[in-house]
């Protein structure tokens, strides 16, 4: 897996309409001697509340893309171009692995990130305990992650990610894992939670019923050097249920209109 430097992630002082904005950005990293051009020349502007997905073929730089704009330093990757962020904005990055300790509580994983800022102890769990029983979890505070369904657990987590009230929350792929009934559901619950907080939500995902079903705009990447192949609107209603909508025949056309392109981002993969 390529590491990364990002050097050019820079939070920005003059007002913007923006919650990110990229910038020409191209990133290349080594792999086995070889120099490996991941992204090339990637531009787009997400506004503050939005709920944006990232889609495209393997390989193609949606994780590397995500960890830029999230600012994730690590040696061995050069990045050309820029990342502006308001400055004091607040991240949150939701992984695909599940990353929950297994020796703390449901209550005690979720209220982590305010212990670390030195929250106050009562303080921290009656926030934790407020929004245990806001998201369907109330009862579980006692738990340990062992005790939880897969579905349950990527929930903690992201009510965990939410615990700081972020401004931006980025998701790599956290469904993937999910069977296929609690994946949808799991669907419903990231809307309503987009909605009731207002943060802004950029998901990675390979999965384009997904992409259609949770997100305002949907970017395709080509294959790598990943670029900016197409920007999709999604003008499905924001109070939609992702247990109804694909029914919907805007979505059914959605679907067809952009697996096109994706078809042919796919076959250039074979062809190579």
């Amino acid at each position: 897996m390529p590491q990364l430097e990002i050097g050019l992630n820079r939070e920005s002082n003059s007002p913007s309409p923006y919650a990110l904005e990229a910038q020409h950005v191209s990133i290349t990293y080594w792999s086995k001697h070889k120099r490996v051009e991941a992204l090339k020349d990637i531009s787009f502007a997400v506004k503050p509340g939005e709920f944006l997905s990232l889609i495209g073929p393997s390989g193609c730089g949606k994780s590397t893309l995500l960890n830029a704009l999230a600012g994730i330093s690590r040696a061995g990757v050069e990045l050309d171009g820029e990342i502006r962020r308001p400055r004091h904005q607040v991240l949150g990055y939701l992984f695909q692995k599940q990353t929950l300790l297994p020796w703390r509580t449901v209550l005690e994983n979720m209220v982590a990130p305010l212990e670390i800022r030195g929250v106050p102890k009562i303080e921290r769990r009656n926030k934790g305990l407020e929004l245990l029983a806001k998201y369907g979890l109330q009862g579980f505070e006692h738990s340990y992650p062992s005790e939880l369904s897969g579905g349950m657990q990527q929930r903690v987590l992201l009510i965990r990610t939410l615990i700081y009230q972020p401004d931006v929350v980025l998701l790599d792929e956290p469904l993937s894992s999910l069977d296929a009934q609690t994946r949808v559901l799991l669907q419903d619950e990231f809307l309503r939670i987009w909605r009731d907080t207002g943060c802004t939500f950029i998901l990675v995902t390979h999965d384009l019923e997904e992409a259609i079903v949770l997100s305002q705009r949907v970017f395709l990447l080509g294959v790598r050097p990943g670029r900016l192949v197409r920007e999709f609107s999604i003008p499905l209603p924001s109070d939609r249920s992702a247990l109804t909508i694909r029914t919907d025949p805007k979505f059914q056309n959605l679907q067809r209109e952009i697996w096109q392109d994706l078809f042919q981002s796919l076959v250039g993969i074979y062809a190579q």
